[in-house]
């Protein structure tokens, strides 16, 4: 199982996320059937996502949608306060290198936009929307903490795959500065830039996460929470059951006088739903008390 940990440092004026999201990208590469950069890109976001999820609260929750007009269409994620995430992308065979690895870049797109809605359990959702500039997600989430959330951040991403396309090593680290934080410790912080680098690296040398911390933070830290993070979806018959309600009884009469049946597949886990010409009817039925 996968971990995400939490702290403070730098006398509690910095606040860290670190994640190796390893199990979570490689069973989503077992639901999708992904490509390697497929794989990259819908890992880096679904580690985002349970970052930015550890910093929600109870029943809150997120969704990331990603279009950067690229090969791999739309990249769509979600996560909660609890660890959970899931996520899929428009298109999952897709695949580009360069010298330096897989290309992101190439895969996503640079002309297009983030938007990231929150439900914070209030009466509207908060939503926000940044363009998508680079195509790397560590740069462009950058800048949406400092822009929406005007939060200075560091983020780090990291992804290798293996030659058999399962993923060796996927994470993240964000580090952000509290209110009340000094110039000195953003100078800190950008002297570990070059350990930061390679973020791949210190996931494969330290599969203990707060062994990480000590190598940035030395002392000067605070471990506050260890959660543990899954893929996790949490679709159901029944849930698609009232999705096929609102199609309306001319759509669902027609499903049962063409089809006999109707097949949904979830998005986010590729599970198949069939619904028999009994339960069709059975809907019908009950569509029709709920009119009177």
């Amino acid at each position: 199982m996968n971990k995400l940990i939490k702290a403070l440092a730098c006398e509690s004026r910095v606040r860290v996320y670190i994640a190796n999201t390893t199990d979570v990208t490689n069973e989503a590469i077992r639901l999708h059937d992904l490509w390697p950069s497929s794989a990259s890109v819908l890992g880096k976001t679904m580690t985002i996502a349970l970052i930015m999820g550890a910093m929600l609260k109870g029943d809150e929750a997120l969704t990331i949608k990603i279009d950067g007009n690229g090969p791999i269409g739309n990249v769509i994620v979600d996560s909660d306060s609890k660890g959970n995430v899931k996520g899929y992308v428009d298109h999952p065979h897709v695949h580009f290198s360069n010298k330096q690895g897989l290309d992101d870049i190439t895969t996503l797109g640079y002309n297009g936009y983030i938007d990231v809605i929150k439900d914070l359990k209030l009466k509207d959702l908060y939503s926000s929307t940044i363009p998508l500039e680079t195509g790397d997600l560590a740069k462009d989430f950058t800048y949406y903490f400092t822009s929406s959330e005007q939060t200075p951040s560091l983020v780090a991403l990291s992804s290798i795959m293996n030659e058999d396309n399962t993923c060796m090593v996927s994470g993240g680290i964000i580090i952000q500065l509290m209110p009340g934080a000094k110039e000195t410790d953003i100078v800190f912080l950008e002297s570990k830039y070059p350990i930061l680098n390679n973020f791949s690296k210190l996931l494969l040398e330290h599969t203990n996460l707060e062994n990480i911390l000590k190598l940035l933070f030395i002392e000067d830290y605070k471990l506050l929470d260890i959660q543990e993070i899954r893929f996790h979806c949490d679709c159901s018959k029944e849930k698609f059951y009232y999705g096929i309600s609102t199609l309306g009884r001319n759509e669902i009469e027609d499903i049962i006088k063409v089809d006999k049946q109707a097949e949904v597949i979830c998005h986010y886990c590729n599970t198949q739903y069939i619904f028999s010409e009994e339960e069709l009817k059975n809907l019908l039925k009950g569509m029709k008390k709920w009119k009177h």
